[in-house]
């Protein structure tokens, strides 16, 4: 939330000072098909009933998965079921000054287990939200020029298609 309150602040300072285009039009062609301005949507893929009291091999999984698609992992919490990535710029690479990056974030929705219970109750892994935000920054000068916010519709379609083969429902 913080990082959106920055950046309709910088976009609403770069306005009044006349240097932002505001248009999605304005996007480059190369993300026209792919790049989506609006709040980055998460998308839920519920967990194959035979994969669900196994948590640790559907978080392995997930930051296999996340791995295997070129992205860096910059935070995970295996305890909150949590993994978010390092922005990653080399998803389509723009000409000028226009910067597209992407970043992925996972968050498992499970019933936590309880390992005094006895017998041992494990953690029930439900679904797995996934989320491909991305931004698009044109600056001149050191002058911010053009921002946008979004999510990338195919690497999130990717990602879930890909999290789904492995985890999903067959």
């Amino acid at each position: 939330m913080r990082t959106l309150q920055q950046a309709v602040s910088i976009l609403l300072c770069s306005i009044l000072a006349g240097t932002v285009a505001l248009r999605a039009d304005d996007i480059p062609n190369a993300l026209k098909t792919r790049f989506e301005v609006s709040d980055p949507v998460w998308r839920e893929l519920p967990i194959r009933e035979d994969l669900r009291n196994q948590y640790e091999k559907c978080w392995q999984t997930a930051v296999n998965t996340i791995l295997e698609n070129n992205f860096d992992v910059a935070t995970m919490d295996k305890d909150s079921g949590y993994i978010r990535t390092t922005d990653n710029a080399g998803i389509v690479t723009l000409k000028g000054n226009w910067v597209y990056k992407v970043q992925i974030s996972v968050k498992f929705a499970y019933s936590p287990g309880d390992p005094k219970a006895s017998p041992p109750v494990l953690p029930m892994v439900e679904k797995v939200r996934i989320q491909a935000a991305g931004e698009v920054v044109h600056s001149n000068g050191g002058k911010l020029k053009a921002y946008f916010r979004g999510y990338d519709k195919v690497v999130l379609q990717n990602l879930f298609q890909d999290l789904q083969a492995k985890l999903g429902p067959r």
